[in-house]
């Protein structure tokens, strides 16, 4: 159950709420950076609304969610102090966190994680409810985290997010 813990999992029960917007993304929006304090920096388009919290059961996370126009975005991070408690070692990189229980259970079987693009260590799938998903994994100096992108699949542009993303780094 702690393992679970150790990974970033969506927020299947914000995906019916958000699917309502109708604003297409463009490449050529102009990227603001979201600063999280012990989480680290996001880079999106100007007006994401944000909140951000700490979670200290059943292990210590930090987070931040950003939503705007059907898009919804969660971030996690997890520390040398969350492994510690979970007993488990830090993984050794991002190859390493992709193929722990946490991750594998946060996505759909036989899901494949490689490097976009953008070099965004990341998946796409479809969830049940329809709704498409970016999921990208992210190391710290000594944590490790997510990223997870929903959004209806007449809004969601797989390059767009990709690049969104790719400048987000964890503390």
């Amino acid at each position: 159950c702690l393992l679970l813990a150790l990974s970033a999992c969506g927020n299947p029960g914000a995906d019916a709420e958000n699917s309502g917007g109708t604003e297409e993304p463009t490449q050529q929006e102009t990227l603001v950076e979201y600063a999280v304090e012990g989480l680290g920096t996001f880079t999106l388009p100007e007006g994401f609304t944000q909140e951000a919290g700490e979670i200290a059961e059943p292990l210590p996370t930090t987070y931040a969610t950003f939503e705007k126009d059907g898009y919804y975005i969660q971030a996690n991070r997890f520390g040398t102090d969350a492994y510690e408690m979970a007993g488990v070692p830090l993984p050794a990189d991002l190859e390493d966190y992709s193929t722990r229980s946490g991750v594998q259970d946060s996505v759909p079987e036989g899901t494949v994680f490689d490097y976009d693009d953008y070099g965004n260590y990341a998946a796409q799938f479809i969830q049940e409810n329809g709704q498409l998903c970016y999921y990208v994994l992210l190391q710290g100096e000594e944590s490790f985290g997510s990223i997870y992108l929903t959004a209806p699949k007449d809004q969601f542009d797989a390059d767009t997010v990709a690049q969104w993303l790719s400048g987000s780094v964890l503390e």
